[in-house]
């Protein structure tokens, strides 16, 4: 992997000559990018800035091997980019307003205008996308992981309690009882940890890794009495405590055959951080450049395999 440390995140202040005119080119962008989704055909990335009113911009095509930047195969995806001035287009613009009336804005307001235009005809752009897997369980991934292997790396010989081929850290469902984790009050704090979690049974083991919590010997997700795959919303009204749910309550033993398992969703968070190297905008050269960082969560389904 080419050192990051190469790409040093700069906050210019240059000097340059253009006519025997001194012009001042300040580039403390905050780096956060955006992005335009108006034309599909491209992607086009911009971050914006006022006081003075300017904006960088990179443009680039929308095709097979490009979006493997914003949906990559594996983690730490590099990619590099050619700025030719043609379809793949870096720019440094100052405006008389606010950019963000220009920019990306399907009715401009009439009283902003592009005052200069300045579009680098080389460069080179290195990506490295990154991303982060989280269940929205409540439970931090690291701490659903035994770390057997002592890497600190929940996705590396990830810990998969209930067995389905799904590891915990982006497992929804911990123990295939058809109760999401974070309803079954595990009770995380940073504090605490999982000490409190919820033990209804008394047996050791947490409800949210337990797929009999009631321990009455019938499975947590045969207790659902209506058949809809939410084990919560079932009551034994013979009960002595009628307002438990079936799987909560002991004395609630009849047992419905239901196997189906709920489709388990976790949430892929990306980091897509853009370097560009070698670039000439006319006023001024950048050897290297930090143009920023674009962020963006998906929501992504795991396949479970059938209940055991």
């Amino acid at each position: 992997m080419r050192k990051l440390l190469y790409f040093l995140c700069l906050c210019l202040l240059v000097s340059a000559c253009d006519d025997g005119d001194i012009i001042e080119v300040e580039l403390d962008f905050d780096r956060t990018l955006e992005i335009c989704n108006l034309d599909p055909t491209v992607y086009f990335l911009f971050d914006t800035k006022t006081d003075p009113s300017e904006s960088l911009s990179l443009i680039f095509p929308n095709n097979s091997t490009t979006s493997l930047i914003f949906n990559p195969p594996t983690n730490n995806y590099e990619s590099t980019l050619t700025i030719n001035g043609t379809n793949t287009k870096f720019n440094y613009r100052t405006y008389d307003g606010n950019p963000t009336n220009l920019i990306c804005n399907l009715l401009p307001d009439a009283n902003t205008n592009i005052l200069n235009d300045y579009a680098a005809t080389s460069g080179t752009v290195y990506v490295i996308t990154t991303y982060v897997d989280d269940d929205d369980d409540g439970i931090p991934s690291n701490i659903e992981d035994a770390n057997l292997d002592g890497d600190n790396d929940p996705a590396t010989n990830p810990t998969d309690s209930d067995g389905d081929g799904i590891p915990d850290y982006l497992d929804a469902d911990d123990d295939n009882d058809n109760v999401l984790t974070k309803d079954e009050k595990h009770n995380y704090t940073e504090a605490d940890g999982l000490s409190k979690a919820q033990d209804t049974d008394g047996d050791g083991i947490p409800d949210y890794l337990d797929e009999d919590d009631d321990g009455d010997g019938v499975l947590t997700r045969h207790e659902d009495e209506n058949m809809n795959g939410n084990p919560m919303d079932d009551r034994d009204e013979s009960s002595p405590t009628p307002t438990i749910a079936r799987y909560l309550d002991a004395v609630a033993k009849d047992s419905f055959d239901y196997d189906k398992l709920n489709k388990n969703q976790f949430r892929r968070t990306f980091t897509i951080k853009f370097y560009i190297s070698n670039v000439n905008l006319d006023i001024i050269s950048l050897t290297e450049l930090d143009f920023g960082t674009f962020k963006y969560s998906v929501i992504k389904e795991s396949e479970i395999k059938d209940a055991k």
